[in-house]
């Protein structure tokens, strides 16, 4: 029996972080720019004149340039200090960016230290507020400052140790009610922590931020040890959670990874999947190079799994690390996108940005933000999804501004997004053979709770994994294997052709790891995936193969919008005729608006009449108003219609969406009227996702068929066709 993989296909990219003002800010950003970037002196043929400003052609907003760019935050020497260390940064509920760090008087981690913020307005671009936290009248070091912020009321919680010559530590937190710019008396909760049964005698926050889950619970990652008088093995390095279900209130001690001396961890971060699950990734806390440790938990941080070792990077400087969430999460139709900033080298050097489309379990992408020395670091994101890594180039700390274009050199744009499509096999839900018997095996470090485990006994021994792909292309294929001490080399084949050489699973300590046989060329239909037992790993004592999943990934990044050759910003009677480039924004037209050529691009307008589009390189249309049919035909490159980072439409009147050989999404809009999405064709799927649709649904004849990217539309009429389970 062949497995149907769950599939992938995201709707528009961008941020879509848990706050009320996103959409109106997006909107606003998208307005801005286009009126200022895209517009030229004219009048629109067929009517009559149209506001606009003459600033010549240009890339408008939703092909943002590729935007980097770095800003010294704290300089050296800067009040007197030795250094700056240990970066936290948050965006606030007001937008604004919000950095802490350690002052230290003295180098070393129990010198005196003091704990001081900057605040920038600008986002990230100047840093004219400044202010100390805690001061040192008695030579006190404070360390580790890490922030949280609880979005429903604005409050900024900061959380940091008292550190008494690594021996012992306690911790405290200040809040702020004024986005910053002021703090609470401190509060001492290390009480909490003396009675647990891992004999911890020293506590430290974070560091960088905290997170705050999508039902609202406050979370805070804490790692532990005993006294640096213990030899490293003795000192028991961990880490576990404290949360607050009453808007930081109250805190109450959650769990911890269970302690075990081959994965000493500490420095976190938090990461929030989207099926609601929580992963923390750790730094390794003695020896370098090391991989990153990741725990697992599925009960909102009570519980954590037996940690291991994160495959996605090679050993590397031991040093804390940022992450943050760009897009998606639970509850988004956005596409998932994570950031995460490590050095990369063995020594602390060569800061590199990482971006997952997988919650986290593999970073297809990165690029070196910083070349040279460079240690700490933590992420946050902008609401326009401009990301922020704050990092130390000890003395100083640093800030760069960049983007996802930057990151994937243009591949990945927020409104259209990467162009990915992902099938997604879990190994334990799919129709598979083998010899000798199988079973299948609980474990929370699987993307679905399960792993299949194959025992082998003897080389030649094979497992049989059927999937059904369910459209043609050329595809990246990844089986994400459990690595240790226990397991075989394998030799991957598709439909009796080996992929490659042999895998070796065979390690001293738990790994899960992705391997990835690149440009795989499928048919759409049943394929078979074996894998056939060449021997034991390295370092192995058996022939067992544990796999978690297997995913067929490929990229189809869109075409870059084109620029404006013309803008319309105010009122506009009579019809519209378009063959070149019309960028409306603000814009109020009635009558007719009919394209046949060039493209379309609408952000926060009033359209009022049949809007018809046939032979269209691209259609773009973001947070505006329709009344009156919608006709898309024969474009050729991209059709966005709503999501996150566009913002949705109001259609008032039928929308149709034809013969169409392009990137297709139409996501989050109220439609009054049926939908109907046929005869396309593209190298990804349409998505056609989150929709309230007073009509009907119908779609037919499209390749590759529809897909909702696993949020369903709102359809009150029939749905028919290929859209019968969207």
């Amino acid at each position: 029996m062949a497995a149907n993989g769950r599939s992938d296909t995201p709707s528009p990219a961008g941020e879509s972080r848990s706050r009320i003002t996103v959409a109106s800010r997006m909107r606003r950003a998208l307005a801005a720019v286009v009126v200022t970037a895209c517009a030229v002196a004219g009048t629109v043929p067929g009517g009559t004149p149209a506001t606009a400003t003459d600033t010549g052609p240009a890339t408008p907003t939703w092909a943002a340039p590729e935007l980097f760019e770095k800003v010294t935050v704290w300089a050296d020497g800067e009040s007197g200090t030795e250094a700056h260390r240990i970066p936290g940064i948050v965006v606030t509920n007001e937008g604004t960016v919000l950095a802490v760090s350690e002052a230290r008087h003295g180098i070393t981690d129990t010198a005196v230290h003091e704990l001081v913020f900057k605040r920038s307005l600008d986002g990230g671009r100047t840093w004219p507020s400044a202010g100390t936290i805690e001061a040192s009248p008695n030579r006190e070091s404070w360390v580790n400052p890490t922030l949280l912020v609880e979005r429903q009321t604005g409050r900024i919680f900061l959380f940091y140790n008292l550190n008494h010559q690594g021996v012992t530590g306690d911790v405290f937190y200040r809040h702020s009610d004024d986005d910053g710019r002021t703090w609470s008396e401190r509060t001492e909760i290390t009480s909490m922590f003396r009675e647990l049964p891992q004999g911890w005698t020293n506590h430290s926050p974070g560091p960088g931020h905290g997170l705050q889950l999508s039902d609202g619970r406050l979370m805070l990652q804490v790692w532990h040890r005993r006294s640096v008088e213990l030899p490293a093995a003795e000192r028991g390095y961990s880490t576990s959670v404290i949360y607050s279900d009453d808007l930081g209130a109250t805190w109450h001690h959650g769990g911890a990874i269970p302690i075990d001396p081959a994965y000493p961890n500490g420095e976190t971060r938090l990461l929030e999947r989207a099926d609601g699950t929580l992963a923390l990734y750790a730094r390794y806390a003695v020896g370098s190079p090391n991989r990153r440790i990741v725990s697992v938990s599925d009960d909102r941080g009570m519980t954590w799994s037996e940690p291991y070792l994160h495959g996605s990077f090679p050993p590397a400087a031991g040093a804390d690390a940022g992450l943050d969430r760009l897009s998606g999460g639970p509850g988004s139709v956005d596409v998932s996108r994570v950031v995460f900033s490590r050095p990369s080298t063995p020594s602390r050097r060569d800061l590199t940005l990482a971006l997952s489309y997988d919650d986290g379990y593999s970073f297809p992408r990165e690029k070196v933000v910083h070349a040279g020395r460079a240690g700490y670091s933590d992420v946050a994101v902008l609401d326009d999804g401009t990301v922020l890594v704050l990092y130390e180039v000890v003395p100083e700390i640093i800030v760069a501004r960049l983007n996802v274009e930057w990151l994937t050199d243009s591949q990945d744009t927020l409104i259209a997004g990467p162009g990915l499509t992902r099938h997604l096999f879990e190994a334990e839900d799919a129709g598979a053979a083998a010899s000798p018997a199988l079973s299948v095996v609980d474990d929370r470090n699987s993307s679905g709770g399960q792993r299949l485990e194959f025992a082998g006994t003897e080389i030649g021994d094979h497992l049989d994994l059927e999937i059904e792909v369910p459209d043609t292309g050329t595809y990246d294929l990844n089986l994400r294997l459990l690595h240790q001490a226990d397991r075989a080399s394998v030799q991957v084949s598709l439909d009796g052709q080996d992929l490659g050489d042999p895998v070796d699973a065979g390690a001293e300590k738990r790994i899960y790891a992705e391997a990835r046989m690149d440009d795989v060329e499928l048919a759409a239909g049943t394929h078979t995936i074996r894998l056939s037992v060449t021997g034991q790993g390295s370092g192995s004592t058996g022939l067992g193969v544990g796999l978690d999943y297997v995913s067929l990934t490929r990229f189809d990044p869109p075409p870059p919008p084109p620029a404006c050759d013309e803008t319309v910003t105010g009122r506009h009677h009579g019809p519209l005729r378009v063959t070149g480039v019309l960028c409306l924004d603000g814009a109020s037209v009635q009558g007719p608006v009919v394209v046949t050529g060039g493209a379309l691009l609408v952000t926060d307008s009033r359209l009022d009449g049949p809007i018809r589009i046939a032979g269209a390189r691209q259609v773009i249309l973001c947070a505006s108003e329709i009344t009156g049919p919608l006709a898309i035909q024969d474009v050729t490159e991209t059709v966005v219609l709503g999501g996150v980072a566009c913002a949705p439409n109001t259609l008032r009147g039928p929308v149709a969406v034809e013969d169409s050989n392009a990137l297709i999404r139409i996501v989050g809009n109220t439609v009054n009227g049926p939908v109907d999405v046929a005869g396309n064709s593209g190298t990804t799927a349409a998505v056609v996702s989150a929709n309230e649709i007073t009509g009907s649904l119908a779609c037919a004849g499209n390749t590759p068929s529809p897909v909702n990217g696993g949020h369903p539309n709102s359809v009150a009429g029939p749905r028919g066709g290929q859209c019968a389970e969207l």
